[in-house]
């Protein structure tokens, strides 16, 4: 069933950005559309991507990612996807920090200045978020953001410049070596409260590659070295992965 028939068997316009919701549900509710941009340019859906549980891996080192992350705007649909816009006052990627197991020592201390987080950031506009509603993935650029008081400000791992590029997808991935494929689940879609609701999708990637740290030590990058010591950074395509089960929701815009 193609996207624009979906889009009028259910009242509304896209079916999805599912596939990133990536790691969480950043908002207390599901589905929230707060702040949904309805008069943006052809949009005809709000929506809400929440991850409910994750887990990226770095050559063997595994970052659980949990409730995290969370897409919230407005789809307008196009002759190759959607467009996405937005939530107001956001880049319409939200995310909430998660602590990186083992600390900046690489063991568990009960020491504040060990203890490091990671906080997911869009690596550019918000046009760079790119959605196939069909197969109910998403592509788009993505920083981590350190936070520790030996890492200082700026400490990050990706840029805008040179960002870590995924395309979580519910289908099976083409992986260079020495990954193997995989393949995600697309979940069963309802009509709840009025709204379409995608559940229990498992979006997955483990092609993408992640660049070294940078800025860390007092914005002046004095140990880039331990973190990618830490973390096993750069670490080319074919040797990451990650898994994020998320739910999707899209409410018809009226008017």
């Amino acid at each position: 069933m193609g996207y624009r028939t979906r889009v009028s068997a259910v009242g509304v316009a896209a079916i999805s950005a599912a596939s990133l919701a990536f790691v969480g549900s950043a908002s207390a509710a599901f589905p929230d559309f707060t702040g949904c941009p309805s008069t943006s340019p052809g949009a005809t859906a709000c929506v809400d991507i929440q991850s409910q549980s994750g887990s990226v891996n770095i050559k063997g080192f595994n970052v659980p990612l949990g409730h995290s992350l969370e897409i919230r705007g407005a789809l307008a649909p196009t002759d190759t996807g959607s467009t996405f816009f937005p939530a107001a006052g956001t880049n319409g990627f939200i995310a909430q920090p998660v602590q990186v197991p083992g600390g900046l020592l690489g063991i568990d201390l009960p020491l504040s200045i060990n203890m490091v987080t990671a906080t997911a950031a869009l690596a550019g506009p918000s046009s760079a978020i790119q959605v196939d509603p069909n197969s109910v993935s998403i592509s788009m650029p993505i920083k981590l953001e350190l936070s520790n008081p030996l890492l200082g400000p700026g400490c990050q791992i990706g840029s805008n410049s040179n960002p870590v590029h995924v395309t979580l997808i519910t289908g099976t991935t083409n992986p260079p070596a020495p990954n193997r494929p995989i393949t995600g689940t697309l979940g069963s879609p309802a009509i709840v409260d009025g709204n379409f609701v995608i559940a229990g999708n498992t979006n997955v990637d483990n092609a993408f590659s992640i660049p070294g740290a940078s800025n860390c030590g007092l914005g002046l990058g004095l140990i880039n070295a331990v973190v990618n010591a830490k973390l096993k950074l750069p670490s080319a395509g074919g040797n990451n992965s990650m898994s994020i089960d998320n739910d999707v929701a899209l409410q018809p815009i009226i008017g």
